[in-house]
């Protein structure tokens, strides 16, 4: 017959397995997590972590041009909009009117100007430095005219990033290298020493980026530095 004493043995030897258990489960999510969260030596970013800025940069493109869309639809005009930045001394400056027509002001698009995570960014040039940047610079060509259009990029993010946005846009991770420097189609030439260029797209002609057409949404590497970026053409006229 077992005794009280023996019986409060057996307990104590099965809460210390279980104990034991925990922390060895413990262990192993710890470690998960770690790997997940390392860059590793070649700078890239876990198939999870990718994944999960890859979903952030796409949203955070649609949360900009739904804004977009509400200010036109109110009657601000593509031509009238302010890029200017919160930063700026005369952000809160001006008209009503004036102040409505800003993207970043409450009274106008109310758009929370957009910052990249550390861990998303693969920086290999300065002139622009990685960031989120819009603007109305340059036309591209597949669009209704020869107007400038409002693009929106994510400059210098990671490329692993890069290929999981252009997976979930196309259903392929290829990411086309464009023909021109990146920052000249994709960024306002007032961020970079520089001057832009549109953005053509037609395969019958020599375009900057062919993949490009009708693609309001994409991925793209520069053709200079290994550096990549996600454009959104957030209003095009």
């Amino acid at each position: 017959m077992e005794t009280n004493k023996e019986h409060r043995n057996a307990q104590s030897g099965n809460a210390l397995i279980y104990v034991l258990i925990a922390i060895a489960l413990f262990a192993a999510l710890s470690f998960t997590l770690s790997r997940q969260t390392d860059t590793g030596e070649a700078g890239e970013l876990s198939d999870t972590r990718a994944e999960l800025y890859a979903t952030q940069l796409i949203s955070y493109a649609a949360q900009v041009k739904s804004a977009l869309d509400q200010m036109t639809f109110t009657g601000a005009k593509i031509d009238e909009l302010d890029f200017i930045d919160p930063s700026d001394a005369g952000f809160n400056s001006g008209t009503q009117k004036e102040r409505s027509n800003r993207v970043f002001h409450p009274e106008g698009g109310g758009i929370t100007k957009g910052r990249l995570p550390e861990e998303a960014v693969h920086q290999v040039a300065t002139s622009p430095v990685a960031g989120w940047y819009i603007g109305r610079f340059n036309n591209v060509e597949w669009t209704a005219t020869s107007a400038d259009d409002v693009i929106l990029t994510a400059y210098q993010i990671d490329r692993g990033i890069c290929e999981k946005i252009n997976e979930k846009i196309s259903g392929s991770t290829n990411i086309p290298v464009l023909g021109s420097d990146m920052n000249t189609v994709l960024v306002d030439d007032v961020f970079y020493t520089g001057t832009n260029a549109d953005l053509t797209t037609d395969p019958a002609g020599s375009p900057v980026c062919a993949d490009c057409n009708q693609m309001r949404s994409l991925c793209v590497q520069n053709s200079v530095q290994t550096a990549y970026a996600f454009y959104s053409v957030v209003l095009d006229q």
